[in-house]
């Protein structure tokens, strides 16, 4: 236990400069939008509009709020294009802005899965992937309950990573047996909370 705890340390240490990381790229652009827009009439509504937009964009990358950041990205590039064909920003300027925008987006969204892997416990893990599986009434009906099987062969396998029938009986020290293991793994494969590969004493099973 002790070890996963250290692993989790150093998973949180990463994903914390991961973000400082998206946070540093979300300012050069807020900075080069900046610069962007001093060309426009401090009369101009547009010139706020998309200076404001840029600034909550660097406030929810901070958070991680994904679907906002998504939601105030396409806000911006909208303004963007609208300040492209209006003139007020050059053609050029509007592409790499834009590109600049949606890579940011882009690694927001891959930092996603890490990041609520860190906050969530195995269980919510794997109903959250069954969920996405279109598989959620399934997941269900496995039952998983606080302290029970299923529970704690998730937990196993968010710990261990990949391992056999035979690994994951052992966590039980003979109180079940390998086959009543093997039942519960294939139970849960069926709701898509756990994967497999491989064929019989080859099988690995892993979240």
């Amino acid at each position: 236990m002790r070890g996963v705890n250290i692993d989790r340390k150093i998973l949180s240490l990463k994903l914390a400069t991961m973000f400082e990381e998206l946070k540093q790229r979300a300012l050069k652009i807020t900075e080069a939008l900046y610069r962007t827009t001093e060309l426009f009439s401090d009369a101009e509504p547009l010139k706020w509009s998309l200076r404001k937009a840029s600034l909550e964009i660097l406030d929810v990358v901070s958070s991680a709020d994904v679907a906002k950041a998504e939601s105030l990205t396409k806000s911006l590039l909208l303004k963007l294009e609208l300040a492209s064909s209006g003139t007020f920003i050059s053609k050029v300027n509007f592409e790499v802005l834009e590109r600049e925008y949606l890579a940011l987006l882009d690694k927001l969204l891959s930092h996603r899965e890490n990041y609520q892997s860190l906050l969530d416990p195995p269980i919510a893990i794997a109903m959250r992937r069954a969920s996405s599986n279109g598989l959620s009434d399934k997941a269900e009906a496995v039952s998983i309950k606080p302290g029970g099987r299923h529970e704690k062969l998730l937990s196993a396998l968010q710990q261990k990573g990949p391992s056999s029938a035979g690994e994951l009986a052992a966590i039980f020290e003979g109180s079940i047996s390998e086959k009543t293991v093997q039942r519960e793994l294939g139970s849960l494969v069926a709701s898509g909370a756990v994967k497999q590969e491989g064929d019989k004493r080859w099988r690995r099973y892993f979240v």
